[in-house]
Protein backbone atom coordinates (compact mmCIF):
# COMPACT_ATOMS: atom_id res chain seq x y z
CA UNK A 1 0.00 0.00 0.00
CA UNK A 2 2.96 2.59 0.98
CA UNK A 3 4.84 1.55 -2.10
CA UNK A 4 1.44 2.26 -4.35
CA UNK A 5 0.51 6.02 -2.42
CA UNK A 6 4.75 6.17 -3.09
CA UNK A 7 4.40 5.52 -7.20
CA UNK A 8 0.83 7.77 -7.26
CA UNK A 9 2.60 10.60 -5.81
CA UNK A 10 5.89 10.59 -8.15
CA UNK A 11 3.30 9.85 -11.43
CA UNK A 12 1.47 13.51 -9.75
CA UNK A 13 4.76 15.34 -9.41
CA UNK A 14 5.91 14.17 -13.24
CA UNK A 15 2.57 15.42 -14.19
CA UNK A 16 2.83 18.44 -12.99
CA UNK A 17 6.22 19.14 -13.42
CA UNK A 18 6.03 18.83 -18.06
CA UNK A 19 3.11 20.40 -17.69
CA UNK A 20 4.61 23.48 -15.57
CA UNK A 21 7.71 23.01 -18.28
CA UNK A 22 5.11 22.86 -21.30
CA UNK A 23 3.05 25.92 -19.97
CA UNK A 24 6.79 28.17 -19.37
CA UNK A 25 7.86 27.43 -23.02
CA UNK A 26 4.36 29.11 -24.69
CA UNK A 27 4.49 32.41 -25.20
CA UNK A 28 1.72 34.79 -24.76
CA UNK A 29 0.41 37.73 -26.58
CA UNK A 30 -0.44 40.42 -24.27
CA UNK A 31 -1.02 42.95 -26.98
CA UNK A 32 -2.15 44.22 -30.16
CA UNK A 33 -2.27 47.64 -31.54
CA UNK A 34 -1.89 49.56 -34.93
CA UNK A 35 1.01 52.61 -34.76
CA UNK A 36 2.70 54.67 -37.61
CA UNK A 37 1.68 51.98 -40.20
CA UNK A 38 2.93 48.69 -38.18
CA UNK A 39 0.50 46.06 -36.66
CA UNK A 40 2.56 46.09 -33.06
CA UNK A 41 2.28 42.90 -31.09
CA UNK A 42 3.30 42.48 -27.49
CA UNK A 43 4.31 39.33 -26.41
CA UNK A 44 5.83 37.75 -22.84
CA UNK A 45 8.51 36.63 -23.66
CA UNK A 46 10.97 37.68 -26.71
CA UNK A 47 9.46 35.58 -29.96
CA UNK A 48 12.24 33.72 -31.82
CA UNK A 49 12.46 33.75 -35.57
CA UNK A 50 12.37 30.14 -35.63
CA UNK A 51 8.62 29.94 -34.14
CA UNK A 52 7.40 32.07 -36.90
CA UNK A 53 5.95 30.58 -39.96
CA UNK A 54 5.07 32.61 -42.97
CA UNK A 55 3.07 32.17 -46.23
CA UNK A 56 0.83 33.85 -48.58
CA UNK A 57 -2.68 32.83 -49.67
CA UNK A 58 -5.08 33.87 -52.32
CA UNK A 59 -4.75 34.08 -56.51
CA UNK A 60 -4.01 37.19 -58.76
CA UNK A 61 -4.53 40.60 -56.86
CA UNK A 62 -6.16 39.38 -53.33
CA UNK A 63 -3.47 38.95 -51.51
CA UNK A 64 -4.12 36.78 -47.41
CA UNK A 65 -0.35 37.39 -45.71
CA UNK A 66 0.01 34.41 -43.21
CA UNK A 67 1.84 34.87 -39.94
CA UNK A 68 1.70 31.67 -37.89
CA UNK A 69 3.82 31.82 -34.48
CA UNK A 70 4.23 28.25 -33.28
CA UNK A 71 4.50 27.58 -28.81
CA UNK A 72 2.28 30.92 -28.27
CA UNK A 73 -1.36 31.78 -27.30
CA UNK A 74 -3.35 34.51 -27.32
CA UNK A 75 -4.18 36.53 -24.07
CA UNK A 76 -7.54 36.10 -22.68
CA UNK A 77 -8.89 39.24 -24.03
CA UNK A 78 -7.43 38.55 -27.92
CA UNK A 79 -9.18 35.16 -28.21
CA UNK A 80 -10.49 36.74 -32.19
CA UNK A 81 -9.77 40.01 -33.05
CA UNK A 82 -10.37 41.82 -36.10
CA UNK A 83 -8.92 45.22 -36.53
CA UNK A 84 -9.34 47.73 -39.47
CA UNK A 85 -6.96 49.41 -41.45
CA UNK A 86 -7.72 51.95 -44.21
CA UNK A 87 -5.46 50.14 -47.19
CA UNK A 88 -6.25 46.46 -46.18
CA UNK A 89 -10.44 44.43 -46.30
CA UNK A 90 -8.71 43.59 -42.30
CA UNK A 91 -6.22 41.88 -40.15
CA UNK A 92 -7.28 39.01 -37.97
CA UNK A 93 -5.81 37.34 -35.19
CA UNK A 94 -6.78 34.01 -33.96
CA UNK A 95 -5.95 30.57 -32.18
CA UNK A 96 -5.46 28.37 -35.17
CA UNK A 97 -4.37 25.50 -33.42
CA UNK A 98 -3.64 25.00 -29.43
CA UNK A 99 -0.22 26.72 -29.82
CA UNK A 100 -0.27 28.24 -32.77
CA UNK A 101 -1.19 32.30 -32.78
CA UNK A 102 -2.20 32.93 -36.77
CA UNK A 103 -2.27 36.69 -38.02
CA UNK A 104 -4.02 37.17 -41.73
CA UNK A 105 -3.01 40.23 -43.32
CA UNK A 106 -5.98 40.56 -45.79
CA UNK A 107 -4.76 42.53 -48.66
CA UNK A 108 -6.94 43.81 -51.84
CA UNK A 109 -3.58 44.58 -53.89
CA UNK A 110 0.07 42.74 -53.24
CA UNK A 111 2.58 45.44 -51.15
CA UNK A 112 6.16 44.30 -49.91
CA UNK A 113 6.03 42.70 -46.08
CA UNK A 114 8.39 42.82 -43.67
CA UNK A 115 8.22 42.08 -39.70
CA UNK A 116 10.44 42.95 -37.11
CA UNK A 117 11.33 41.42 -33.58
CA UNK A 118 12.01 43.90 -30.74
CA UNK A 119 14.53 43.14 -28.17
CA UNK A 120 12.05 44.07 -25.31
CA UNK A 121 9.31 41.38 -26.67
CA UNK A 122 7.60 43.14 -29.56
CA UNK A 123 6.89 41.76 -33.33
CA UNK A 124 6.16 44.76 -35.55
CA UNK A 125 4.19 43.57 -38.95
CA UNK A 126 4.55 46.86 -41.61
CA UNK A 127 1.57 47.59 -43.23
CA UNK A 128 1.06 49.75 -46.72
CA UNK A 129 1.63 52.87 -45.70
CA UNK A 130 -1.56 54.68 -45.50
CA UNK A 131 0.54 58.50 -46.82
CA UNK A 132 2.31 56.86 -49.62
CA UNK A 133 0.66 56.95 -52.89
CA UNK A 134 3.23 54.82 -54.86
CA UNK A 135 2.04 51.48 -55.93
CA UNK A 136 3.70 49.01 -54.45
CA UNK A 137 6.16 45.98 -56.34
CA UNK A 138 4.36 42.42 -56.23
CA UNK A 139 7.34 40.68 -57.13
CA UNK A 140 9.06 38.88 -54.58
CA UNK A 141 6.82 39.83 -51.53
CA UNK A 142 8.37 37.33 -48.62
CA UNK A 143 11.82 37.89 -50.06
CA UNK A 144 12.51 41.12 -47.48
CA UNK A 145 11.74 38.44 -44.65
CA UNK A 146 14.55 36.50 -45.53
CA UNK A 147 16.81 39.54 -45.44
CA UNK A 148 15.54 40.58 -42.30
CA UNK A 149 16.79 38.04 -40.31
CA UNK A 150 20.16 39.28 -41.01
CA UNK A 151 19.49 42.81 -41.64
CA UNK A 152 20.21 44.09 -37.74
CA UNK A 153 23.54 42.67 -38.12
CA UNK A 154 24.65 43.76 -41.36
CA UNK A 155 23.48 47.27 -39.62
CA UNK A 156 25.21 46.90 -36.65
CA UNK A 157 28.71 46.42 -38.66
CA UNK A 158 27.85 48.88 -40.93
CA UNK A 159 30.95 51.75 -41.23
CA UNK A 160 29.96 55.27 -40.15
CA UNK A 161 31.31 57.94 -42.08
CA UNK A 162 35.23 58.29 -41.68
CA UNK A 163 36.99 61.68 -41.42
CA UNK A 164 40.59 61.83 -43.06
CA UNK A 165 42.18 62.96 -40.05
CA UNK A 166 42.79 60.99 -36.93
CA UNK A 167 41.41 62.99 -34.00
CA UNK A 168 41.52 62.46 -30.12
CA UNK A 169 38.41 62.31 -28.73
CA UNK A 170 37.80 62.40 -24.32
CA UNK A 171 34.54 60.16 -23.19
CA UNK A 172 33.87 61.47 -20.02
CA UNK A 173 31.39 59.05 -18.11
CA UNK A 174 29.54 61.13 -15.49
CA UNK A 175 29.98 61.05 -11.65
CA UNK A 176 31.83 58.09 -10.03
CA UNK A 177 33.45 57.01 -6.70
CA UNK A 178 31.07 59.12 -3.80
CA UNK A 179 28.92 60.33 -6.21
CA UNK A 180 26.90 57.82 -7.34
CA UNK A 181 24.75 59.95 -9.53
CA UNK A 182 21.20 59.23 -10.40
CA UNK A 183 19.26 56.18 -8.26
CA UNK A 184 16.17 54.69 -8.80
CA UNK A 185 13.48 54.15 -5.92
CA UNK A 186 15.23 51.03 -5.14
CA UNK A 187 18.88 52.48 -4.99
CA UNK A 188 19.74 49.39 -7.08
CA UNK A 189 20.02 50.88 -10.40
CA UNK A 190 22.89 53.57 -10.30
CA UNK A 191 23.59 55.83 -12.93
CA UNK A 192 27.71 56.05 -12.39
CA UNK A 193 27.82 52.41 -13.11
CA UNK A 194 25.94 52.64 -16.39
CA UNK A 195 27.73 55.33 -17.48
CA UNK A 196 31.21 53.95 -17.27
CA UNK A 197 29.73 50.61 -18.93
CA UNK A 198 28.52 53.33 -21.70
CA UNK A 199 31.88 54.97 -22.00
CA UNK A 200 34.13 52.33 -22.28
CA UNK A 201 31.94 51.00 -24.93
CA UNK A 202 32.04 54.40 -26.85
CA UNK A 203 35.76 54.10 -26.54
CA UNK A 204 35.85 50.87 -28.18
CA UNK A 205 33.44 51.67 -31.08
CA UNK A 206 35.80 54.91 -31.45
CA UNK A 207 39.05 53.20 -31.91
CA UNK A 208 37.76 50.81 -34.50
CA UNK A 209 37.01 54.18 -36.52
CA UNK A 210 40.63 55.15 -35.99
CA UNK A 211 40.55 57.88 -33.37
CA UNK A 212 42.63 58.20 -30.79
CA UNK A 213 40.69 58.20 -27.08
CA UNK A 214 40.98 59.29 -23.54
CA UNK A 215 38.91 58.54 -20.58
CA UNK A 216 38.35 60.84 -17.92
CA UNK A 217 37.78 57.84 -15.43
CA UNK A 218 37.81 54.01 -16.20
CA UNK A 219 37.34 52.64 -12.93
CA UNK A 220 35.06 53.85 -10.03
CA UNK A 221 36.57 56.81 -8.79
CA UNK A 222 35.11 60.35 -8.16
CA UNK A 223 36.78 63.37 -10.38
CA UNK A 224 35.94 66.47 -9.80
CA UNK A 225 33.96 68.42 -12.83
CA UNK A 226 36.71 71.02 -13.38
CA UNK A 227 39.23 68.13 -13.54
CA UNK A 228 37.58 66.86 -16.27
CA UNK A 229 37.10 69.82 -18.91
CA UNK A 230 40.79 70.30 -17.53
CA UNK A 231 42.02 66.92 -18.32
CA UNK A 232 40.78 66.80 -21.82
CA UNK A 233 42.09 70.20 -22.71
CA UNK A 234 45.60 68.82 -21.52
CA UNK A 235 45.35 65.84 -23.89
CA UNK A 236 44.39 68.77 -26.46
CA UNK A 237 41.11 66.62 -27.34
CA UNK A 238 39.26 67.66 -30.27
CA UNK A 239 35.90 66.89 -28.59
CA UNK A 240 34.66 66.33 -25.48
CA UNK A 241 31.32 64.39 -24.52
CA UNK A 242 29.98 63.33 -21.38
CA UNK A 243 27.56 60.38 -20.57
CA UNK A 244 25.45 60.21 -18.02
CA UNK A 245 21.20 59.20 -16.87
CA UNK A 246 18.34 61.06 -16.63
CA UNK A 247 15.84 61.09 -13.55
CA UNK A 248 12.97 62.52 -12.12
CA UNK A 249 11.23 62.31 -8.35
CA UNK A 250 7.25 61.27 -7.79
CA UNK A 251 4.83 60.11 -10.00
CA UNK A 252 6.42 60.92 -13.18
CA UNK A 253 8.98 58.35 -12.78
CA UNK A 254 6.25 56.10 -13.98
CA UNK A 255 6.25 58.11 -17.33
CA UNK A 256 9.29 60.93 -17.53
CA UNK A 257 11.84 58.82 -20.09
CA UNK A 258 13.74 59.08 -23.28
CA UNK A 259 17.13 60.68 -24.77
CA UNK A 260 18.51 63.64 -25.08
CA UNK A 261 21.32 65.56 -25.81
CA UNK A 262 22.33 68.59 -24.70
CA UNK A 263 25.47 71.33 -25.91
CA UNK A 264 26.70 74.13 -23.32
CA UNK A 265 24.91 77.33 -23.61
CA UNK A 266 22.55 79.88 -21.74
CA UNK A 267 18.86 78.64 -22.24
CA UNK A 268 15.08 79.57 -21.01
CA UNK A 269 13.98 76.22 -21.03
CA UNK A 270 12.76 75.09 -17.42
CA UNK A 271 13.18 71.34 -18.29
CA UNK A 272 16.92 71.96 -19.73
CA UNK A 273 17.83 74.16 -16.45
CA UNK A 274 16.28 71.39 -14.07
CA UNK A 275 18.78 68.50 -15.70
CA UNK A 276 21.36 70.87 -15.58
CA UNK A 277 20.88 71.38 -12.00
CA UNK A 278 21.07 68.23 -10.66
CA UNK A 279 23.92 67.52 -12.60
CA UNK A 280 25.88 70.41 -11.44
CA UNK A 281 24.39 69.97 -7.74
CA UNK A 282 27.37 67.79 -6.56
CA UNK A 283 29.98 70.65 -6.97
CA UNK A 284 27.88 73.79 -7.29
CA UNK A 285 26.86 75.90 -4.06
CA UNK A 286 24.50 78.53 -4.75
CA UNK A 287 27.62 81.42 -4.55
CA UNK A 288 29.70 79.12 -7.53
CA UNK A 289 26.14 79.52 -9.55
CA UNK A 290 26.64 82.95 -9.42
CA UNK A 291 29.82 82.93 -11.08
CA UNK A 292 28.53 79.69 -13.17
CA UNK A 293 25.96 82.46 -14.95
CA UNK A 294 28.64 85.06 -15.57
CA UNK A 295 30.73 82.34 -17.36
CA UNK A 296 28.05 81.20 -19.33
CA UNK A 297 26.65 85.25 -20.39
CA UNK A 298 30.25 85.50 -21.78
CA UNK A 299 30.18 82.11 -23.63
CA UNK A 300 29.27 83.09 -27.69
CA UNK A 301 31.03 82.18 -30.93
CA UNK A 302 32.10 79.17 -33.30
CA UNK A 303 32.99 76.70 -29.96
CA UNK A 304 29.04 76.55 -29.55
CA UNK A 305 27.89 75.84 -33.29
CA UNK A 306 30.10 73.40 -33.41
CA UNK A 307 28.87 72.23 -30.19
CA UNK A 308 25.43 72.00 -31.76
CA UNK A 309 25.93 70.47 -34.90
CA UNK A 310 28.12 67.93 -33.16
CA UNK A 311 24.80 67.21 -30.73
CA UNK A 312 23.03 67.21 -33.22
CA UNK A 313 25.40 64.19 -35.31
CA UNK A 314 25.50 62.37 -32.03
CA UNK A 315 21.73 62.42 -31.34
CA UNK A 316 20.66 61.39 -34.55
CA UNK A 317 22.89 58.45 -34.57
CA UNK A 318 21.74 56.68 -31.29
CA UNK A 319 18.28 56.86 -32.08
CA UNK A 320 18.81 55.51 -35.39
CA UNK A 321 20.29 52.36 -33.57
CA UNK A 322 17.95 51.87 -30.96
CA UNK A 323 15.10 51.89 -33.53
CA UNK A 324 16.20 49.09 -35.47
CA UNK A 325 15.90 46.88 -32.25
CA UNK A 326 13.89 48.45 -29.49
CA UNK A 327 9.97 49.64 -29.07
CA UNK A 328 9.13 52.89 -28.09
CA UNK A 329 12.30 55.05 -27.96
CA UNK A 330 11.43 58.28 -26.94
CA UNK A 331 13.15 61.40 -28.66
CA UNK A 332 13.67 64.58 -26.19
CA UNK A 333 15.69 66.08 -28.71
CA UNK A 334 18.86 68.18 -28.97
CA UNK A 335 18.94 71.27 -26.37
CA UNK A 336 21.34 73.53 -24.72
CA UNK A 337 21.77 73.94 -21.58
CA UNK A 338 24.41 75.37 -18.40
CA UNK A 339 26.18 72.46 -17.68
CA UNK A 340 29.19 73.21 -15.52
CA UNK A 341 31.27 69.91 -16.55
CA UNK A 342 31.23 71.27 -20.25
CA UNK A 343 32.28 74.94 -18.84
CA UNK A 344 36.27 75.71 -19.90
CA UNK A 345 36.40 72.77 -22.42
CA UNK A 346 38.51 74.66 -25.70
CA UNK A 347 36.97 72.18 -28.06
CA UNK A 348 33.52 71.28 -29.11
CA UNK A 349 31.57 69.26 -25.84
CA UNK A 350 28.37 67.93 -25.85
CA UNK A 351 26.63 65.68 -23.03
CA UNK A 352 24.49 62.72 -23.46
CA UNK A 353 21.54 61.87 -21.33
CA UNK A 354 21.07 58.28 -22.47
CA UNK A 355 18.37 57.62 -20.38
CA UNK A 356 15.68 57.48 -17.37
CA UNK A 357 16.89 55.17 -14.87
CA UNK A 358 14.07 55.77 -12.70
CA UNK A 359 11.78 54.61 -15.70
CA UNK A 360 10.50 50.84 -15.61
CA UNK A 361 11.57 50.08 -18.55
CA UNK A 362 14.26 52.25 -19.59
CA UNK A 363 16.37 52.25 -15.99
CA UNK A 364 16.49 47.70 -17.43
CA UNK A 365 17.01 48.63 -20.11
CA UNK A 366 20.17 51.02 -19.86
CA UNK A 367 21.74 48.06 -17.60
CA UNK A 368 21.57 45.39 -20.90
CA UNK A 369 24.76 45.21 -22.32
CA UNK A 370 23.35 45.25 -25.62
CA UNK A 371 21.08 48.30 -25.06
CA UNK A 372 24.21 50.13 -24.05
CA UNK A 373 26.29 49.12 -27.23
CA UNK A 374 23.61 50.46 -29.39
CA UNK A 375 24.39 53.30 -27.71
CA UNK A 376 27.21 53.68 -27.63
CA UNK A 377 28.13 52.49 -31.49
CA UNK A 378 25.51 55.61 -32.09
CA UNK A 379 27.36 58.16 -30.30
CA UNK A 380 30.88 57.12 -31.84
CA UNK A 381 29.08 57.16 -35.36
CA UNK A 382 27.87 60.41 -34.53
CA UNK A 383 31.30 62.04 -33.88
CA UNK A 384 33.08 60.41 -36.69
CA UNK A 385 30.02 62.04 -38.70
CA UNK A 386 30.29 65.46 -37.59
CA UNK A 387 34.19 65.46 -38.36
CA UNK A 388 33.81 63.91 -41.65
CA UNK A 389 31.27 66.64 -42.51
CA UNK A 390 33.16 69.66 -40.98
CA UNK A 391 36.25 68.03 -43.16
CA UNK A 392 33.82 68.58 -46.23
CA UNK A 393 32.95 71.97 -45.16
CA UNK A 394 36.53 73.16 -44.67
CA UNK A 395 37.23 71.70 -48.40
Amino acid sequence: MANSKLNRFFLLLTLFLSSSISLEAINIIKGISIKDDRLVMRFTNQPKRSDIHTFILGDGTHKRYVFDFKNTRLGTRWKQKKLNYPKLNSIRVSQFTKNIARVVVDSGRPYPVKYHLLKSGYCKIELPSISSSSKPTPSDLFSSLLSNIKSSKKDKNRLAPRPKKKYTIVVDAGHGGKDSGALDSSRRYMEKRVVLSIAKKVRYHLKKLGFKVYMTRSNDRYKTLGYRTRYANRKHADAFVSIHANAVAGKRRATAHGIETYFLQVTRSARAKRVAARENSVVLQKKDRLSQDVILNLMTGPKIVMSNKMAIDIHKNILKNLNKEYYNIKDNGVRPAPFWVLVGAQMPSVLVETGYITHPLEKQRLYNSEYQDWIAKGIAEGISTYFANREREME
